[in-house]
């Protein structure tokens, strides 16, 4: 063991690892920056580079570039309410309220930090647990999984201050979007009204683009201020002031890590799921859940937190089994067999060489990208507050852009303009533009585990599942917590007065 330690960290004390270890985290967080794309396109773009280097400097490339848009996607969500791609989503909703409050430089610091202590976590985890999760994923099925999406379901009530009803609406026209093109199961046609663009769905990072950052930009235009308010006035926080924040909050960092690293574990669920389950977690184990959504810094704290783990967790299927943990790990794995590694049980045995390296890359990728985000980050805080006249076209241009880039498509670029509109007029109204994100990830991974578990195990799945029914039995009380939190507080005033 000690022996592949060492020959794992030899591997990349070379000129062209270190090189391509600098090269891989900039690229990184320049792609992850960028609205749309994110590591599955950062990583495919690599893909040609695989060839003819250091075996070493490959992965350091690749894994660099990867773990660095994680920080890099969190940044336009806090600064701009733009994710940076699909699992960015949990920090628009208490990253950018922060930015509004002028504390965008906290924000950015607790974001940091938050992803590094949950990296290096997730390189722990996949250094020393790969033999002994191994029977936990075989016990697990679809039944299970079905259950995960239904519990990232129950943060709607968080997002529907004022109104239950609209954020139920807002969920259900999240899901509605999300049922367009192609079922997951028949193949049969749905809600595509004529249309050959509609056979393949609607584009989530398209979408998104439309409702938050095209969105954003209307707003910007008809409120004609920046995006700091008034009240603000200018940054008022410090980046160290993030950094003693999840310091402070390390307990809601092992939590959050634990729980990235248990959904990187699961195959084919991915970190968009990942985020907005430890934004649930945070919310419901709070004991002031109504600060989040109006600037809570432990609401960047907990998805960043998940986020790092869950690299180190998808890591492990796709190493172990040659089970992608989701999309960014398929293309890794398509590198890996392009490289000659072999995912496997061998990779146990021969190949625990490698795996460390992969751990270590994880862990220098991880401190490279926080020292960088660090130092830039009182920089980019003040991009907010730039003159709506140069934020407007700058900001749509780079997002259209995106949504353009995600599949070469200009009608996706139309989509995106029209999801603007629909953002805007829900914004207006008070339905909230997170619960129908939330309803339009989770829905397919709904739909998908619903049907198999009823085809493999029938109509009662729920009761012949022993753990798929703890697992409702879980989410039934975490979804009830907040209430019964709530009436005691009615309860206590009304006895106080």
């Amino acid at each position: 063991m000690l022996e592949a330690i060492g020959a794992g960290l030899a591997a990349l004390a070379t000129p062209q690892a270190v090189a391509f270890m600098i090269i891989g985290v900039v690229y990184g967080l320049v792609v992850g920056i960028l609205p749309g794309l994110g590591g599955i396109v950062a990583l495919a773009l690599l893909l040609p580079f695989t060839y003819g280097y250091e075996l070493g400097a490959t992965l350091a490339l690749l894994l660099g570039a990867h773990i660095a848009t994680i920080w890099g996607g969190s940044v336009t969500s806090i600064l701009f309410k733009v994710p940076g791609a699909a699992k960015s989503l949990a920090l628009v909703f208490d990253g950018h309220p922060m930015t509004q409050q002028g504390q965008a430089s906290r924000a950015l610091g607790a974001s940091a930090m938050a992803a590094l202590l949950g990296g290096l976590i997730g390189a722990v985890f996949l250094a020393i647990s790969i033999p002994i999760v191994r029977p936990v994923m075989l016990a697990l099925g679809p039944s299970e999984y079905l259950m995960l999406a239904l519990w990232g379901l129950t943060i709607i009530a968080t997002f529907s201050e004022g109104s239950l009803l609209k954020g139920l609406i807002a969920t259900a026209l999240g899901i509605m979007v999300a049922f367009v093109g192609m079922d997951p199961i028949t193949g049969t046609p749905r809600f595509w009204f004529g249309i050959i663009y509609l056979l393949d769905g609607i584009s989530f990072p398209v979408a998104m683009i439309g409702l938050f950052a095209v969105a954003e930009m209307m707003k910007l235009y008809v409120k004609g201020e920046t995006m700091v308010d008034r009240v603000a006035g200018h940054e008022q926080s410090t980046v160290l002031d993030g950094v003693k924040d999840a310091l402070h909050h390390w307990w809601l960092i092992v939590r959050s890590s634990l729980l990235g690293l248990w959904i990187g574990v699961l195959p084919g669920v991915g970190a968009s799921v990942g985020g907005i389950a430890a934004y649930a977690q945070a919310v419901q184990t709070s004991k002031t859940p109504e600060r989040f959504g109006k600037g809570a810094v432990e609401g960047v704290i907990a998805p960043d937190a998940t986020l790092g783990a869950n690299e180190g967790g998808g890591l492990m299927p796709t190493l172990a089994f040659g089970i992608p943990g989701g999309e960014s790990m398929a293309i890794l794995l398509i590198a890996f067999l392009s490289m000659g590694i072999v995912p496997g049980p061998q990779m146990l045995t021969t190949g625990l060489d490698i795996v460390f390296t992969m751990v270590w890359i994880i862990v220098i990728a991880n401190v490279l990208t926080t020292l960088l985000g660090l130092a830039i980050s009182r920089h980019l805080a003040r991009l907010p507050m730039l003159n709506p006249n140069i934020m407007i076209p700058l900001v749509l241009s780079v997002c259209l852009f995106g949504a353009f880039a995600t599949r070469g498509l200009v009608a996706d670029v139309v989509i995106a303009a029209v999801f603007g509109v629909i953002g805007y007029t829900m914004d207006k109204y008070r339905y909230s533009r997170a619960n129908f994100v939330i309803g339009m990830v989770l829905a397919e991974m709904i739909e998908r585990n619903l049907h198999i578990s009823l085809n493999l195990y029938g109509n009662d799945f729920i009761f012949t599942r022993p753990i798929t029914l703890a697992m409702l039995i879980f989410i039934v009380i975490t979804t009830a917590l907040p209430f019964i939190r709530s009436w005691r507080k009615k309860s206590a005033s009304g006895v106080t007065r």
